[in-house]
């Protein structure tokens, strides 16, 4: 089975239309450190969603010259206005920056991407407000297509904030056998036993053999020649496993859907957090 993102969104869009008719003006604060046209282009999918909700979506850029403290009073500046509900980073954040200072910066109210401390805890000690976009498209696809994850081998490959890390704990949580595997580890044998395969490495076709009938889900995302590519070799092995996300058009469109989700979630969470 083929994932089509891009009607699975739409899905869940329609479902969000109808939470927007609760409120009157929402606005979207996105904050871009540093000129980078790929984190443009992500920005502008997350704006073109925003505008089918009519969401009010602006993007601040932010010069990287400015010192971390600087960023930081400019963030709260702007974010203390009632007029924004709700905030992102665009990642990565340049390395010379301390990443979570920075993401703590946002309040967790109007954190939809569940990155900051405050959100984070809640989430790994299981009593979470929101969950990490990535944990809420695998569990959207889990109960959509009714997959069974428990005592099932889980091959996560890369462990980042915003897909490895969070999905470890939430597989666990399902009594998956969780496999890490980092840019050290050995993909090949661990491949042969995988009855799942979570990827968020960044690159191309860095996954090019699956067992028979697994399960394929792919985060990553790199660019070549003015073509995006998926960590998963999707043409070697789309007829090879019982369910693949393609790159583009397979969790990137649902992914987007889900920060949405956790925006309106937010919205409606009446308890201090």
């Amino acid at each position: 089975m083929i994932i089509d993102g891009k009607k699975l969104a739409e899905e869940i869009l329609e479902n969000l239309k109808e939470k927007r008719k609760n409120y009157e003006k929402l606005k979207i604060a996105a904050f871009l450190i540093g000129k980078n046209e790929g984190k443009l282009s992500f920005l502008k999918i997350k704006h073109k969603f925003a505008q089918e909700l009519n969401i009010e979506f602006k993007i601040y850029e932010i010069d990287e010259n400015l010192s971390k403290r600087k960023i930081r009073k400019y963030l709260s500046q702007i974010l203390k206005h009632k007029s924004i509900q709700g905030a992102i980073f665009q990642l990565p954040i340049p390395e010379k920056f301390p990443i979570q200072y920075l993401l703590n910066s946002i309040p967790p109210k109007k954190d939809i991407d569940c990155l900051s401390s405050r959100l984070l805890g809640k989430f790994y000690t299981n009593i979470p407000v929101i969950r990490p976009p990535a944990v809420e498209v695998v569990d959207f696809i889990k109960e959509k297509y009714n997959l069974d994850f428990q005592g099932k081998n889980v091959l996560i490959v890369g462990y980042g904030r915003l897909v490895g890390k969070p999905l470890v704990h939430y597989f666990a949580n399902l009594d998956s056998t969780v496999i890490i595997a980092q840019s050290k580890t050995n993909l090949k044998e661990y491949l042969k036993i995988a009855d799942v395969i979570i990827t968020g490495a960044g690159k191309a076709n860095l996954i090019d053999e699956c067992k028979e009938g697994a399960i394929l889900i792919d985060f990553g995302y790199s660019f070549e020649n003015g073509k995006i590519h998926g960590d998963i070799n999707f043409e070697k092995l789309k007829d090879k496993s019982d369910l693949i996300t393609p790159t583009p058009g397979g969790t990137g469109p649902i992914l987007v859907a889900k920060l949405f989700d956790n925006f309106f979630k937010l919205l409606e969470y009446k308890s201090p957090i």
